[in-house]
This record gives structure tokens, sequence and C-alpha cells, in this order.
């Protein structure tokens, strides 16, 4: 079992520059000073969002609905599934899967690390109109693609690192939980992308297939 450590400054220090460093230090301090919570919920409910606005997704979700469909409407909507799935399921099935490992950390802990791990994926959102619409595939499009399999890469790291301090686990551990997380908010995207079909086929939107 991995053993907390201290705080690596006598007093609150700045998560929007630590946490990109020295996740497990920063998560600490923020449990310890009372500081991130005002953020946790918004980090992840902007980042289920902003994932949803991507040109990308946008692109694809218009290959799929009918022509007259209002495609950045029905991106709104599942973006604010999936934000508040983030926001609120999400850290807490990580606590149930960390508690199953042994893990002894509060949800609130839990919570901040979820959320301020995905800062490097929030920002390679914020970055998807580099990218392109995704339709043509330059050199542009590639370049964004590699830029956001690392940032999306950094934040997994930045999770297992944080959520380990918070819930004094080993790198493994704290990793196997990431996972056992992840198909349980899998199970739960499953269903709410089940809810949202049905909801565009009483709106009378059926959706395309290839």
């Amino acid at each position: 079992m991995a053993r907390m450590s201290s705080p690596s400054s006598p007093g609150p220090i700045n998560p929007w520059q630590r946490m990109w460093t020295a996740p497990a230090a920063t998560l600490l301090n923020m449990v310890q000073f009372g500081q991130g919570d005002a953020w946790a919920r918004p980090l992840l409910l902007g980042a289920g969002l902003l994932s949803s606005l991507a040109p990308q997704v946008r692109a694809a979700l218009a290959q799929m609905l009918p022509q007259n469909a209002n495609v950045l409407g029905v991106a709104l909507v599942s973006g604010l599934v999936l934000g508040g799935l983030q926001a609120f399921i999400w850290p807490a099935l990580l606590q149930l899967a960390c508690r199953w490992l042994g893990g002894q950390g509060t949800p609130r802990a839990t919570r901040l690390a979820a959320a301020w791990s995905s800062l490097p994926v929030l920002l390679s959102y914020v970055l998807a109109p580099l990218g392109g619409s995704g339709d043509v595939a330059d050199a542009g499009a590639a370049l964004y693609g590699v830029v956001s399999l690392l940032l999306s890469a950094w934040t997994l790291a930045l999770l297992v690192r944080s959520l380990g301090a918070a819930q004094r686990l080993t790198p493994f551990k704290a990793g196997l939980s990431v996972l056992l997380g992840g198909v349980l908010l899998f199970v739960a995207l499953l269903a709410a992308g089940f809810l949202a079909a049905l909801v565009l086929v009483a709106l009378g939107i059926s959706p395309q297939l290839p």
C-alpha cells in the first residue's frame, strides 16, 4: 500500500499550474487546505460537453442524422448528458472501484482527482477546431490527432497518480481502479445512449445507419 506523503508546500498551492507535473502532491495539498472543490464538477461537466461539441464529433453526427436535423442541438444535448455522467457518476464509480481494491480515501478526494486530472484532455478539446472537421485528412488533422493522443495519455497518468495519493493505493491498484471504473462508466454510457436514442425517436429524429 502506497504511503500518503505530506504536501510539498506549507500552504495552498495553485492546482491550475502544479497539477500538470505534480499530481499526487497537488491532490494532497488540495485535500489538506480545502481547495479545488468549486471547480471539480464544472471541470468534469466541461470535459463531457466540449468532447461532444468538437468539430470531428459534429461531423460524425451529421452523417448519422437526417439532413434537416439540428446537429449542434443533438451534440449539445449529448454533451450535457455525458458531462453529467462525468460530473456526478464517474467519481462515484471510481470511489467504488477503489474501495473494492482497498482504497481508504474519501469521495471528495476521488472527485478532486477525477476532475483536476482532466486538465490535459480539456486542452485537447479546446484545440479540436485546429484539427478540422475530420472530413479531410491533412497535416493539421494528423498533428492534432497526435497531440490529442498525448494529452489523453497525460490525463490518464495524472489520474492514476492523483487517485493513488487520494486512496493510498499503489500505482498498479490505482490504475486497476481506473480500468474498473471505466468499465462501469461504459455500461452507464450505453444505458444513457439507449435513453438518448429513445428520446430522438420520440422527437421524430431517427439516426441514419451507414
